[in-house]
């Protein structure tokens, strides 16, 4: 947690001054009066707790872009994780195969590493990422199934590099399937195929 000790000759300018070396907005820090006379205001300042500080700065993005968000944060082993829900506008945050949710993810994960930089956070909306990766995992395994019974090749629909991975990892638990892809770009097929290993 980051604090430094600031001083003005009033508390705004004392928690200004403060804002200035932290490189951060008032609504992202705490501050305590240290001391205080005619002459001068000492404060400590210091950036708030994760999931406050978390709170703070997703719910700034979004408002700034127009939006009026509700943010849920849970915490777990992995990390935080943010579900943003919009009153008829989380198609927009969400994006074609979910592309503008993965930019507001690196987007907040950068201005997070500021202050914690080893905080692991997920950001959601309406639970679309849970929803897709639990439908990728399900797909992916129903395939391979398929795949193993028949021995023949199956394609999957075009995917993103990161929805990718996400099967990529489901099949590494399935044996005798393997994955390879065909094309660039947009054009880029993923095949589910036998491996050698199960003939």
């Amino acid at each position: 947690m980051k604090t430094v000790e600031a001083s003005g000759k009033d508390l705004d300018e004392a928690i200004e001054n403060g804002i200035k070396m932290l490189k951060a907005r008032r609504e992202e820090v705490m501050h305590e009066l240290v001391s205080q006379d005619d002459v001068e205001t000492k404060i400590t300042l210091t950036i708030k707790e994760p999931r406050q500080y978390l709170y703070e700065l997703t719910h700034f993005i979004l408002t700034s872009c127009g939006f009026k968000p509700t943010i849920t944060i849970t915490k777990d082993d992995r990390g935080f994780y943010l579900n943003i829900k919009t009153r008829h506008t989380d198609a927009i945050l969400i994006g074609k195969k979910g592309e503008t949710l993965w930019s507001l993810q690196y987007l907040i994960s950068r201005l997070v590493k500021r202050f914690y930089p080893n905080l692991k956070i997920l950001v959601d909306v309406s639970g679309y990422r849970m929803r897709r990766t639990n439908f990728l995992k399900k797909k992916a395994e129903a395939i391979a199934r398929i795949v193993l019974q028949t021995g023949k090749e199956m394609a999957l629909d075009p995917l993103t590099k990161r929805e990718q991975q996400i099967v990529e990892s489901k099949l590494s638990e399935i044996k005798g399937v393997k994955l390879y892809t065909i094309g660039k770009g947009v054009s880029k097929n993923v095949i589910i195929a036998p491996s050698d290993e199960s003939k």
